[in-house]
């Protein structure tokens, strides 16, 4: 055998070393040997062309994943590109060794922060002395009777409304240990006005740790001028109108809701957050108390903190990083701690969100389980979504200009609507001009000065922060939906909570942008904000703003109706206040103020019972003797207020005005009813307090029981 020359393939060729007589024999012989060869060399083609597309094959899978690969790396350049561009989180001994204009203006910004937080602070002060939160009401009534009865009852189940209403997720520890402090200084009193100024001032320390919070961790994910950035960015973000609802971190919710809840629990929230971030078992063991601490004090809060951790683990998962494992691990440690305490059932107080504590937290544990194994499975990388393609056109400095100009506009188009309504209050309430409470369709438009913080969100996207982008896109698609109609309870509620990740985008817009024209309209854009919100607080008429107006008379009803067992029976408004101000439990609440479906089905019984009072048939005196049986002592009438709504969900401030000579009618009838069988103890232009008097309810011969 002797290898071949030419470049046709290699053929083995044959070497007669024997002598043949035959010379036909030696023809057949050859011919033979030239078939085969033809064969063959048919055979090798056939397995040549094989061999040739199985190589085109792989060469075209190899090039595909080297296409993808490519991208990935552009990807990855373009963050380093970005990472390298942005401000990184140094002290200031490293910020003393920039250029001197970028010191000089760190350092402007930097005092500018602070004297605005100084006279924040000032202001702050100054609501707490003029006794603002209860003027504006929001949530302090609940808080004022929770912090009174876990005095007298510590570490007790808590019903602060109904006498047999379920334990209330809002008695958290938090709220125990202003009860101590309470009890420490003043031996746990029913006096709604000093307990007003002590929450005011816890609020003052509350809010400062809610701001820091949010500092530490925009400077995490930003950088540290985008930290001073998002203070003020955050205080004047949502507005320029005011809203009364827990969950706000404007510059108004300082005044009357530092003291909330929502907002110690949103600051241990995010520094869980900074501590899953972080490498050690010491910051795991910090994010488990964390994630306790944050779904005790709020369980609402505690199930956003759920979604973010879960985001977060589930893309460290898709990236086969083991630290996905510590979101599950603080998520489920935190949810077995906070079970143990007394006070209420953590798991109950998940499932008012519509799943039980344990099914979600499992949910959240399971997810980036689910998203690691699937990692591993070597799938094709997906092509470039649209998703993907949205984001970069955000990121680029054209479309921050573009959403500046929307959020400058839109921002001086509600500042002129807030203006008009002052100048022609509407007719039901002259303080709609400036409190937006209702009409809450209105909500997503007090986003629009912060539109050029969705540019921001997704150059923090491209650098791999997905966790803010996720959180503000959810909370304002839920929101959007509920103001679009969609039965979502609670919807108001997520548009709130779009505040600090929005705030967090601006303030990278703003951080990377520099002298440019996007900056000039967004701070132009704030400064009218902020400008518009102190100036219709404090320069308002007093029937405008709430500064100048005094406390309501709900607060002095506790100089006529005495601490005791019994129930009060009055309309769902004005029951809303008694508990903290008399420490007596009513018959029926509003429905915005229970803590669950056994609550509700309590108070709308009751609210049917009182209706059935009020409305004077055959059957209102059996109606009054019911009452005293389920515990009725006094009944407190409002002047102003009728109780014609036949159900406890159509009783809204709006229906429950005092306006036909027929709805004054009823009143005088229901006045009529409480002289038969009640004494009247106090009499004033809004209030009237009845005792009710068991002789006249069920005559002299009945043996009156004990009180």
């Amino acid at each position: 055998m002797e290898p071949s020359t030419s470049r046709q393939p290699v053929l083995p060729s044959l070497r007669i070393v024997a002598p043949i007589d035959d010379q036909d024999r030696i023809e057949e012989l050859i011919r033979q040997l030239q078939s085969h060869e033809v064969r063959f060399a048919a055979a090798s083609t056939d397995r040549r062309e094989r061999t040739w597309m199985t190589a085109v094959a792989s060469a075209d899978e190899r090039a595909r994943k080297l296409a993808v690969e490519i991208e990935r790396i552009r990807s990855d350049l373009r963050t380093v590109r970005d990472a390298l561009d942005a401000p990184t989180a140094e002290d200031d001994h490293e910020a003393l060794r920039r250029p001197r204009a970028a010191f000089l203006t760190d350092l402007a910004l930097r005092s500018g922060v602070l004297t605005l937080l100084a006279g924040l602070f000032g202001l702050m002060i100054w609501a707490g002395v003029v006794d603002y939160s209860l003027r504006v009401t929001s949530d302090t009534p609940t808080f004022l009777a929770l912090v009174s009865g876990m005095a007298e009852r510590p570490f007790a189940e808590q019903s602060p409304f109904l006498a047999d209403g379920t334990s209330t997720q809002h008695a958290t520890p938090y709220i125990q240990a202003v009860a101590f402090l309470w009890s420490f200084l003043d031996g746990g009193a029913r006096e709604p006005v000093g307990l007003g100024r002590l929450l005011a001032l816890v609020g003052i320390a509350v809010f400062a740790l809610t701001l820091y919070c949010v500092f530490l961790y925009v400077r995490r994910l930003a950088g540290s001028r985008a930290a001073w950035l998002s203070i003020p960015l955050l205080l004047g973000l949502f507005g320029p109108p005011h809203v009364i609802w827990a969950s706000d971190q404007s510059l108004h919710a300082a005044l009357y809701a530092s003291f909330f809840p929502q907002n110690l629990a949103i600051a241990l929230a995010l520094l869980t957050l900074l501590a899953l971030g972080r490498d050690g078992y010491v910051s795991l063991a910090f994010a488990c108390l964390g994630a306790a601490a944050t779904m005790l004090v709020h369980p609402f809060t505690g199930v956003l903190l759920c979604v973010l951790a879960t985001v977060w683990s589930c893309r460290l998962a898709y990236r086969k990083e083991a630290a996905f494992l510590r979101a599950p691990i603080a998520l489920s440690a935190g949810f077995a701690l906070g079970t143990t305490w007394p006070a209420y059932s953590l798991d109950r107080a998940f499932g008012e969100t519509g799943l039980r504590g344990v099914y979600f937290l499992g949910l959240c544990a399971a997810l980036p389980l689910l998203v690691h194994a699937l990692a591993r499975l070597r799938l094709p990388s997906p092509p470039r979504s649209f998703i993907d393609q949205t984001i970069e056109r955000l990121e680029t400095t054209g479309a921050a200009l573009k959403l500046a100009i929307v959020g400058a506009v839109g921002t001086a188009v509600v500042a002129a609507w807030e203006w008009a309504l002052v100048r022609s209050p509407p007719d039901e309430s002259a303080r709609l001009a400036i409190y937006w409470v209702d009409d809450r369709w209105r909500w997503p438009l007090l986003l629009v000065a912060g539109t050029v913080g969705v540019s921001g969100l997704a150059r923090l996207a491209r650098r791999g922060h997905i966790v803010p982008a996720v959180w503000f896109a959810g909370c304002l698609g839920l929101g959007l939906l509920g103001a679009l109609g969609l039965p979502l309870p609670v919807w108001y509620r997520f548009l709130l909570l779009c505040q600090i990740p929005l705030a967090l985008g601006v303030a990278v817009v703003l951080a990377q942008a520099g002298r440019t024209r996007t900056t000039a309209i967004v701070v132009a854009t704030f400064c009218l904000a902020i400008s518009v919100k102190v100036v219709t607080l404090l320069d308002s008429p007093a029937r405008v703003s709430y500064f100048g107006s005094p406390p309501q008379a709900v607060w002095a009803l506790g100089e006529h109706v005495p601490p005791g067992p019994g129930l009060v029976a009055t309309d769902p408004s004005t029951a809303y206040f008694i508990p903290a101000v008399t420490g007596r439990r009513v018959l029926t609440v509003g429905k915005g103020h229970v803590s669950s479906q056994r609550e509700l089905a309590a108070a709308e019984a009751g609210y049917r019972l009182l209706r059935r009072y009020y409305a004077g048939g055959r059957d209102w005196w059996q109606a009054g003797q019911k009452m005293w049986r389920r515990g009725v002592r006094y009944v407190i009438i409002e002047k102003h207020t009728t109780l014609e709504p036949k159900e406890l969900g159509d009783f809204v401030w709006q229906t429950a005005l005092l306006r036909t000579p027929a709805q004054r009618r009823a009143l005088g009838n229901y006045f009529y009813e409480n002289n038969r069988v009640g004494t009247l103890v106090h009499d004033s232009p809004e209030y009237a307090v009845y005792r009710f008097d068991h002789r006249k309810l069920f005559g002299p011969w009945t043996r009156r029981p004990i009180r």
